[in-house]
């Protein structure tokens, strides 16, 4: 298996990249150290250097490794921007701590590394980190005093102390306000796509009964008949209509009448279920029914000739036919015809649907509760 720098997940692939923006900036921190050593502004040895560009850059590497392998979902926050921004904000104190010469420019290499964590960090975080910095930032002041080693006079340290609290600060605020817009955003965005998912779902599904409407299970019948005509296997429609609805809704209501309409959709689906080797492989028949309108049903039948729809039919009848409905007028006994016909290679559907219309009416004809097919 070919190794590859980015894995296959997005999420990972994205804070891959994040760190792949803070290596870089990394390393434009070592050219502007490495300048700085070679104009003098840092007075540390050359093996002292070279161990702490090194250490710098393991750094990087364990960061990437954790990255990489996947360790970093065990973290609270896998991007892992807090662990990132603090290791950066020790490689830049020790920065300034070595060259106080050029402290007061060297500082703005804080604000490159809160501006990493923008959209991460609350404001909790931003200002911790912002306490860190500077009290890092005098202890190497008071260190420079205690030594009497100042490079720039104290009232100037102060104000560079002062402007770079006010800047982190800010930072703060700012930083942490844009992490709750993204947090907005974003969970605006999920309740879209939640909204876009329901009325997704409203569009392909029959309110009453939970199955597909009748738009949706005319585009499944399309769907079958370009595979069909593809792969030459065709399919078999079975169209089923409970016997005497009107009568029950006349005799009881429509809420009875919607009762039965729901407790049969359950029923065919329970048994379809069942059946799984109805089908092609790895299909799950269930998904194949829907409401095709008043007390009419639609099944179809992937791969399933004439022969095996009427031994799913019949077994729909029987569990129709065999247990009576529960409803709030008392139990009724409930019975349901079955036309059948099988998809010829290139005729239209609506051909095949009028053939199984046909073989139903040839079961209400013969006396209902019953299945017939209609193939020639």
């Amino acid at each position: 298996m070919t190794w590859k720098l980015l894995p296959d997940d997005a999420k990972q692939a994205l804070r891959i990249k994040r760190f792949g923006i803070a290596a870089l900036s990394y390393l434009l921190w070592l050219g502007l150290t490495w300048y700085c050593y070679k104009l003098g502004f840092i007075d540390i040895s050359a093996g002292k250097f070279t161990l702490a560009v090194i250490l710098a850059l393991l750094c990087n590497l364990a960061f990437f490794i954790v990255l990489r392998s996947g360790l970093n979902r065990y973290w609270p926050d896998p991007s892992l921007t807090l662990p990132q921004m603090l290791v950066a904000t020790f490689w830049v104190m020790l920065l300034v701590a070595q060259a106080p010469q050029v402290r007061g420019t060297l500082l703005l290499l804080y604000v490159v590394v809160f501006l990493f964590g923008i959209f991460r960090l609350n404001r909790r975080e931003y200002l911790a980190l912002t306490a860190l910095v500077l009290v890092s930032y005098g202890l190497v002041v008071l260190r420079d005093i205690y030594q009497h080693n100042a490079a720039e006079p104290l009232p100037l340290e102060a104000l560079h102390l002062a402007v770079l609290a006010v800047t982190l600060i800010w930072l703060a605020f700012f930083g942490s306000y844009v992490g709750r817009l993204r947090a907005t955003v974003s969970r605006r965005n999920a309740e879209l796509a939640a909204a876009l998912a329901k009325n997704r779902q409203l569009a392909m599904h029959d309110d009453l009964t939970g199955t597909y409407n009748r738009r949706h299970v005319i585009e499944i019948i399309r769907q079958e008949r370009l595979r069909a005509m593809r792969t030459g296997r065709g399919f078999s429609l079975c169209l089923m209509d409970i016997d005497h609805f009107k009568d029950v809704n006349d005799s009881h209501g429509h809420l009875i009448g919607d009762e039965i309409l729901r407790e049969f959709a359950e029923r065919v689906m329970a048994n379809l279920r069942a059946l799984d080797y109805i089908g092609r492989d790895g299909t799950d028949t269930s998904e194949n029914f829907g409401r095709y309108g008043g007390e009419e049903f639609l099944l179809v039948l992937p791969e399933t000739d004439p022969a095996g729809a009427r031994i799913c039919a019949e077994r729909i009848r029987q569990a129709v036919a065999e247990t009576v409905f529960k409803t709030e007028a008392g139990t009724l006994s409930i019975t349901v015809s079955f036309g059948i016909t099988e998809f010829r290679n290139g005729e239209d559907i609506r051909d095949t649907l009028a053939r199984a219309d046909q073989a139903l009416y040839r079961a209400k004809l013969a006396g209902r509760n019953r299945v017939e097919a209609l193939v020639a």
